[in-house]
């Protein structure tokens, strides 16, 4: 059952409603593209759709007839001309029985559905409760994006706990440091996120935010730092503890922990020790077992793993495999294809990927799908998508392109045309445009060769012209706040400056407060320059101005 909507009482309403009644819960976050949203609701089999408030009006809907709608208002309402009525004993659950879908990233250019069961929720919510001491006088946030397995902490956590939900509001930017204002008035006491979007609050936290009622900040998806958490305390002296959770979705939301003490461990934090009922190995080229501070690859042993993938059987039998100690196939580990290595008090630390797989502001990515989306564009002749850091030390993708002769398409269109199909994360911050792609003797890729990619370019090649109408000015002093520049010109573009995609919801926030507009975050991709984005704002308002006049 896809479910689709804003933050609100109707939506937390429909997501317990689908699993209450026995359905399989697919939430469909409105920042993804709505091709996105049309490729999931596909891949995992959708029968029904929750649409809750406006999402019912979207054109993101059209041709999708095979769905049944359910239509919600966001105060939990029926919606109009909905006749939905449920007659009849709730079914009863069972722990095995299949309970949410969440994607990654995959490298055919598909993403793979991860099919999760209601007893490895279950067991993680009452760990969580259990070890945490979260209960009926906690308050949590819900600030996760609705398509990130989190966002079953975010929500289950306190609902399961006796605790508070408390929803920020649908115009609230989640990634800006005035986020840390509302927690404080909201008296928030237990919360998720991850790495890059604290280091976005500390970016310019309001004045007297302290965090004074926080009891527990769970930072997962990210390598955690210690220089990250020395800034969270010298920024916010009246937060609580701090928890490093690991684990991927495949396994249920997380299967290791780690808190950590006042004083970090130097450089990235460990991932800790296992959960209950869970077994966490090192494991050599040979399936064996590696010894202290020996690097092997973190493979989980569960019994509350997930139900694995809907639509890749290959890696599917690739991931999860048998128990290299033990004669029974149903005993199954999942390979996660992270590095690490156990340390000598017997916790684990995690030293990277053994493939291409990145983490890109929380979200995982498949350099892969994204090079086999690109390469379906008329514009590209090859291409290869690799990860890399900007001058910013963030981790980021660089796509490199070689084009048919005579083809024009510039960085700033095939961005554009990526952002209509792939999540914000995903989309390249460079393009570069190469006559052929280097390569190895064996025939494969050679990075070395490749040139570094030039995250400025745009900046240097484009005359400057000041802003010069009311809109544009506004739209470049938001730029400039963000991007922390001085002067920003009517031909830049967004990306060229040094812009991603956590950085485009903030502008997008920004711009939809100051013009008291909706404004979604794959606008600035469509309209990457200061020109062509004040433009549309403006077609916007001028658009409300003519309906306020028809009235």
């Amino acid at each position: 059952v896809g479910v689709a909507g804003r933050r609100s009482f109707g939506l937390i309403a429909s997501l317990l409603g689908v699993l209450r009644s026995g359905g399989v819960l697919l939430t469909l976050d409105p920042a993804l593209p709505a091709e996105r949203r049309r490729l999931m609701l596909s891949e995992a089999r959708a029968r029904h759709a929750v649409r809750v408030g406006d999402s019912s009006h979207e054109d993101f809907w059209h041709g999708l007839a095979d769905l049944l709608p359910v239509d919600i208002q966001e105060d939990g309402g029926l919606g109009e001309g909905n006749s939905c009525r449920f007659a009849g004993d709730l079914p009863l659950q069972s722990p095995n029985d299949p309970a949410y879908v969440f994607f990654t990233s995959g490298t055919s250019g598909v993403p793979k559905a991860v099919l999760g069961s209601q007893k490895g929720l279950s067991h993680f919510l009452k760990w969580q409760r259990e070890t945490f001491d979260i209960g009926p006088g906690d308050r949590c946030p819900q600030l996760t994006g609705l398509s990130f397995d989190v966002v079953l902490r975010d929500i289950f956590l306190p609902l399961t706990s006796g605790a508070t939900l408390h929803l920020p509001g649908a115009d609230r930017d989640i990634a800006a440091g005035n986020i840390l204002s509302w927690l404080d008035q909201e008296g928030i006491t237990a919360l998720h996120t991850v790495p890059s979007v604290a280091q976005s609050w500390l970016a310019a936290p309001p004045a007297g935010s302290l965090l004074k009622s926080l009891r527990w900040a769970f930072f997962a998806g990210e390598p955690l730092t210690a220089t990250l958490v020395e800034r969270w305390f010298a920024t916010l002296p009246g937060a609580g503890r701090i928890v490093n959770l690991y684990g991927p979705t495949e396994t249920t939301l997380a299967k290791c922990f780690f808190t950590v003490p006042d004083v970090p461990p130097a450089g990235i934090q460990p991932l800790g020790r296992p959960l209950p009922d869970t077994q966490v190995l090192v494991l050599n080229p040979d399936a064996g077992l590696c010894g202290l501070g020996e690097v092997g690859e973190i493979a989980i042993r569960t019994p509350f793993r997930t139900l694995g993938y809907l639509n890749a059987p290959e890696e599917q039998r690739r991931r999860f495999v048998p128990n290299p100690f033990r004669e029974d196939e149903r005993d199954l580990v999942y390979r996660t294809g992270d590095r690490g290595r156990y340390r000598l008090d017997g916790s684990l630390s995690v030293l990277g990927r053994m493939d291409d797989q990145v983490k890109v502001r929380g979200v995982r990515v498949e350099p892969a799908e994204v090079a086999a989306v690109l390469s379906r564009h008329p514009a590209v002749e090859a291409c290869a998508v690799v990860s890399c850091s900007n001058d910013q030390d963030e981790t980021c993708l660089a796509a490199y392109v070689v084009s048919p002769a005579g083809t024009s398409d510039t960085a700033a269109e095939l961005r554009s045309r990526l952002s209509m199909q792939l999540p914000a994360a995903m989309v390249p911050s460079a393009f570069v445009f190469i006559e052929k792609l280097p390569l190895t003797p064996n025939g494969k890729l050679d990075r070395s060769a490749l040139p570094p990619p030039d995250f400025f370019a745009g900046l240097r090649s484009t005359e400057f012209g000041s802003p010069r109408t009311p809109v544009e000015q506004v739209v470049a002093s938001i730029w400039m706040s963000i991007l922390g520049l001085e002067r920003v010109g009517v031909g830049d573009n967004f990306f060229d400056l040094g812009g991603h995609s956590l950085k485009a919801t903030q502008v997008i926030s920004r711009l939809g407060d100051a013009f008291a507009l909706g404004l979604p975050v794959r606008m600035l991709f469509e309209a990457p320059t200061l020109e062509s984005l004040s433009s549309a704002i403006e077609g916007l308002l001028m658009d409300e101005l003519q309906e306020a006049g028809s009235e």
